[in-house]
């Protein structure tokens, strides 16, 4: 029988992605649209952000692992997340390039306290 807790592991990661991620930049975003005085609908916020994280994800758990050593492989899949849900931001909810990319960095920038704090790193 495979073993799937590696998958397991994953999923439980994502997870603590988005409950982190997703608080952190609708706070931002909210804040900004406001005070641009710019309407902008939560739910879209929200499915951006877990669309970036379904996005990027995978690559930090499964592809950068498999060609780099682990410190790389999380630097690399951190920089990837960052530059990727920031465009992602800019260009779907179309907040400015600022803020887009200062969201994305505390986002990640959090969930990777969050991820350390509760599945330390892996021996790999």
């Amino acid at each position: 029988m495979p073993d799937y807790s590696f998958v397991i592991l994953f999923f439980k990661g994502f997870a603590i992605t988005n409950m982190v991620e997703i608080p952190v930049v609708l706070f931002i975003l909210v804040r900004h649209f406001r005070c641009m005085q710019k309407k902008m609908v939560i739910g879209r916020i929200i499915a951006a952000v877990f669309f970036g994280n379904m996005a990027t994800l995978p690559y930090l758990w499964f592809v950068y692992p498999e060609f780099l050593d682990y410190p790389f492989a999380v630097m690399l899949g951190e920089m990837t997340a960052f530059l990727a849900e920031g465009f992602l931001y800019y260009f779907l909810l179309e907040a400015s390039w600022r803020i887009s990319f200062f969201s994305s960095f505390v986002a990640n920038a959090s969930s990777i306290v969050m991820g350390l704090l509760v599945l330390p790193p892996l021996d790999m």
